[in-house]
Parts: C-alpha cells; sequence; structure tokens
C-alpha cells in the first residue's frame, strides 16, 4: 500500500509532455551555421587588410604628389638661380668692356663707335650686293652660253642639210649633161670653162660636166665632173 508521501508527490508533480520538452536541433544544421559564421569572419578580415593597403598606397600617393611639389619648388629655384648667374654674368662683361674702354687711349667716344658700327655695315652691305651682282654675272654668262652653244648647233645643223642638197644636185645634174653631150663646131657643154695649158691644145674646165668642144686640127676640149 502506497504511503501518503508519494501520493503527494504523484498529486503534485503532473506528467511532462512531449510538447514541454525543447526541440532538438539537428547537428549538421549547427554546422552549416558556424562554417557561415568562419567564412564571414575570413572575409572580413580580408576586407580589413584591403583597406589597409589602400590606406597605405593612398600615403604613398600622398608622399609622391608632396615630393613632386618640391622638385617644382627646387627647379623654379634652380631656374631663378640661372637667370641671376647670367644676369651677374652680363654686368661684370658689361663691366669689362667699360673698363677697357677707359683704359684705351685711342677711344674716341660713344659718336666714334657709332660710326664705326654704322661704317661695318655698310661694308657689309656692300660685299652682300657685290656678291649678288656677282652671282647674276654668272648665271648671265651661263646663259649667255647656253644660247650660243644652241646657235653654233643650229648653224652645224643647218649646213649639215645644206650640203647633203647640193651634193645630190650635182649628182643628178652630171649625170644627164655626161649623157647627152652635143658636139658642134662652136658650141661646148654647159656650165664648162675652159683653160689652156701651153701649146698642147688640151683644155680642162672646172665644173660638174664632161663636154666636147670644138674639134679642130690642134685643140680638144675635155670636161670634168
Amino acid at each position: 500500500m502506497p504511503s501518503p508521501i508519494e501520493d503527494s508527490e504523484l498529486v503534485s508533480s503532473p506528467v511532462k509532455s512531449e510538447h514541454d520538452a525543447p526541440p532538438r536541433t539537428p547537428a549538421n544544421k549547427n554546422q552549416t551555421y558556424d562554417s557561415e559564421e568562419v567564412r564571414e569572419a575570413a572575409l572580413r578580415r580580408e576586407l580589413e587588410g584591403v583597406r589597409n593597403i589602400n590606406e597605405v598606397i593612398e600615403g604613398v600617393i600622398s608622399t609622391l604628389n608632396k615630393a613632386k611639389g618640391n622638385m617644382n619648388t627646387v627647379s623654379r629655384t634652380v631656374g631663378n638661380a640661372s637667370a641671376l648667374l647670367n644676369t651677374w654674368t652680363r654686368i661684370l662683361s658689361q663691366t669689362e668692356h667699360n673698363q677697357r674702354l677707359i683704359l684705351n687711349p685711342g677711344w674716341k667716344g660713344a659718336t666714334d663707335d657709332l660710326q664705326s658700327i654704322e661704317a661695318e655695315a655698310l661694308q657689309r652691305q656692300m660685299a652682300a650686293q657685290r656678291r649678288a651682282a656677282e652671282d647674276e654675272r654668272r648665271r648671265e654668262e651661263a646663259r649667255r652660253r647656253a644660247e650660243e652653244a644652241e646657235r653654233q648647233k643650229e648653224i652645224t645643223s643647218a649646213s649639215t642639210t645644206s650640203r647633203g642638197g647640193l651634193r645630190g644636185t650635182r649628182g643628178r645634174v652630171t649625170r644627164g649633161i655626161g649623157r647627152g653631150g652635143v658636139s658642134g663646131s662652136s658650141s661646148t657643154s654647159t656650165s664648162s670653162v675652159y683653160s689652156s695649158r701651153g701649146t698642147s691644145g688640151i683644155g680642162r674646165g672646172i665644173g660638174g660636166t664632161r663636154g666636147t668642144g670644138t674639134r679642130g686640127s690642134t685643140t680638144r676640149g675635155r670636161g670634168v665632173r
């Protein structure tokens, strides 16, 4: 027979149902959640590293820009120093020139210097004019020689042409008259000039035909081609 204490415990502690128990989470879901957290943490670390690298690069770029500005400043300073040095050099050169003029006993003042400068300029101008005239004369001489050579060439060509025509004409006239010569008591061949030689009675004419002159007892005429 149960005791009263046990009965009271049974009454006071109701039976726990299955719905009151906490839900059970699968093990694989917890593992997926943990892996996502790890990946996100790694990505955050990489992002932080990239940001640090960007900051370093920006610092380097800023340093380079400052160095560029400093170099520009140095370059301007060097340019100004060079200009000052050139000015100082010109001043020293002018001072030395003035000193030489003052110590030169033959210096006659600035007016004489101006006259000398003008005379030198005039001489240079005259020399340039002479050179131009000489060049023009040479060009004219070359042109005249070319024209003379052209005229000589034309004269030579015309002379050669006229000689060829004259030779052809003489050959034709000689053949015609040589074949058709006429003998008579007192006629001679055309264009024949006779000359007597001694007492032989033989005459030789100058011309382009052969002919027979008067045939007598002592004289004979003969033409030459």
